[in-house]
């Protein structure tokens, strides 16, 4: 159904797909999926829905008792082996998944979606306690890995050709470099971070914003340091193409998002972060509803582009309001209309024709270059822009992405998540000041430290004032990824575990750097004599360490 409020459109399923069954529960599920909806779309087209007040918040839907059920369903090891999953909870996650939180929805999703092996070894990292129940550890077949060594220069056509290889495989990916003695999780995360940077150079034409150098201190492939890469404060979006592009310079832009939606849907598969900002209207594409885009979302991709886009929309909106006042003759109406302007210009002096801004070469309609816009059909012009900015001039690719993905397991299977839930489920968690009292309980001192040790209390301290980037260098230093899982230091499997490293006197511990393993998240601390030396060398090393694993 389309809901209209002011002048905007809201497109939603009538109603869901539970026809099948005859529960007296449909038609109250059906009327919480309409209110869900309103609630989660309403607020930017009404102004009397802006207020937090007035809107129900997402968590204000998840029924307690079915998350309950939920859960305990995906704690039961024999339910896992079997996949012998309650219909119910199938249906509900993928009809009504406003009714799960989201960490319960993740775990059915690696628990049901793939192959038996998987389920079972996330619900060992879940619950270590089964990994010594000699019934359980016979029934679980050891996961597969395929071992690959890639240099670090070149980087993203070797992954090309390892994604390429092994999509399709239920084997586990593992990456080591070249050259450096580090093996398992953590280069593996760091594979998966890089690849995911190298898909934003702008030199591959994939994504519409600003062309800008990496950031001080972000991670990159070892010949990046000239690179330019797209940049856009709402997430990536892709740029468009015509429908008479190049045929060579086409193929490869296909090539490109199919290995895009490879990389993705196994880094998925393999439980991998990623490390690419996608925008949310890119996350309605994936999820199959493009059907409801709008002129928000086009502010959302193109920030500048929608600016101008809004004015425009405020000309026609006032040409309406014109033309439906009844008090106005037809002749005062036309004069009226004549004098709209924006910013004291008319819209004919404004010299715009039917091509894409920014894109000379892709016309709105045939001929489009031969046509100024005018205030008498800017409306037209308007719905041509927006679809071309977010639909037309992208379908190509969304299809190319989709094929790729559906190549690793069906795109269907994520539609138990919406939108704004893809970034978490894809890259983690978004960064969340870290405070000692969660860093007390989730992380944990060993071998030489424990929570009441100094250089541990001192660590915290130093990690609860971290800025975004800190704890980005932070977390690619110690774990191979920038990001931490959902949920935060709790969700690190393994931990993260604080060490102290040995330095026999007489030698000073001020004089040596903090080491890690990566594949155990294990950071080697020495017992520094300052907050000050060790935040000082825990910055040193986070910076000298990228790039390269070796022993430590």
């Amino acid at each position: 159904k389309r809901f209209h409020c002011h002048d905007s459109e809201l497109t939603f399923p009538a109603c869901l797909c539970l026809s099948a069954y005859s529960d007296p529960s449909v038609p109250v599920l059906n009327l919480i999926h309409v209110i869900h909806v309103l609630c989660t779309h309403l607020s930017p087209f009404c102004d009397k829905f802006s207020s937090d007040s007035s809107v129900l918040l997402a968590g204000e839907f998840v029924n307690n008792k079915l998350t309950a059920k939920a859960t305990r369903q995906l704690q039961d090891p024999i339910v896992i082996m079997t996949g012998n999953f309650p219909v119910w909870l199938l249906e509900l996650s993928r009809t009504c998944p406003f009714l799960f939180p989201f960490d319960v929805r993740q775990q059915l999703l690696h628990s049901s979606a793939f192959d038996r092996d998987r389920a079972m070894a996330r619900i060992q990292e879940r619950q270590p306690e089964l990994a010594a129940n000699e019934n359980v550890d016979r029934l679980v077949a050891r996961l597969e890995k395929r071992k690959r060594c890639v240099s670090r220069s070149d980087l993203f056509k070797q992954a090309e050709n390892i994604v390429n290889e092994l999509a399709a495989s239920k084997a586990v990916l593992e990456v080591n470099f070249s050259g450096e003695v580090g093996t398992g999780l953590g280069p593996t995360l760091e594979f998966y971070t890089l690849v995911s940077r190298e898909m934003q150079r702008a030199n591959f034409s994939m994504w519409r914003g600003e062309v800008l150098p990496l950031p001080e201190g972000t991670a990159a492939t070892g010949d990046a340091s000239d690179c330019l890469y797209v940049h856009s404060p709402n997430g990536l979006y892709p740029a468009c193409i015509g429908k008479d592009c190049d045929k060579d310079v086409h193929a490869t832009l296909m090539d490109k998002f199919s290995f895009l939606g490879k990389f993705l849907a196994k880094a998925i598969l393999d439980s991998r972060l990623v490390d690419i900002p996608l925008s949310n209207a890119f996350y309605k594409w994936v999820l199959g509803e493009e059907a409801t885009l709008s002129r928000l979302d086009l502010l959302e991709v193109d920030p500048s582009l929608g600016h101008s886009y809004a004015q425009l929309w405020d000309i026609a909106e006032k040409k309406h309001a014109i033309q439906d006042n009844v008090k106005l003759s037809p002749e005062e109406k036309e004069r009226s209309i004549k004098e709209l302007s924006l910013d004291g210009c008319s819209i004919e002096d404004l010299h715009l024709d039917f091509r894409l801004p920014g894109s000379s070469a892709i016309e709105l309609k045939a001929g489009g270059k031969d046509i100024q816009v005018t205030v008498d059909n800017i409306d037209e012009y308007l719905q041509l822009l927006c679809r071309w900015s977010l639909v037309d001039g992208v379908i190509d690719q969304f299809q190319a992405f989709r094929d790729g993905f559906n190549s690793v397991f069906p795109l269907s299977t994520l539609r138990m998540f919406y939108p704004h839930e893809m970034a978490e489920l894809l890259c983690g968690s978004e960064y969340d000041k870290w405070n000692c009292k969660s860093l007390v309980e989730h992380c944990r001192p060993d071998h030489g430290y424990t929570h009441d040790s100094r250089a541990v209390q001192m660590l915290f301290e130093i990690m609860s004032t971290y800025s975004a980037q800190e704890q980005r260098s932070f977390l690619q230093f110690v774990t191979g990824s920038p990001r931490l899982p959902v949920g935060g230091f709790r969700s690190l499997n393994p931990p993260l575990t604080i060490v102290r490293k040995a330095i026999d006197p007489p030698l000073n511990p001020d004089d040596f750097l903090p080491s890690v393993m990566t594949c155990v998240n294990y950071l080697k601390l020495p017992d520094y004599s300052s907050q000050d030396f060790m935040r000082n060398k825990l910055r040193q090393a986070a910076s000298e360490g990228q790039q390269s694993f070796h022993l430590s």
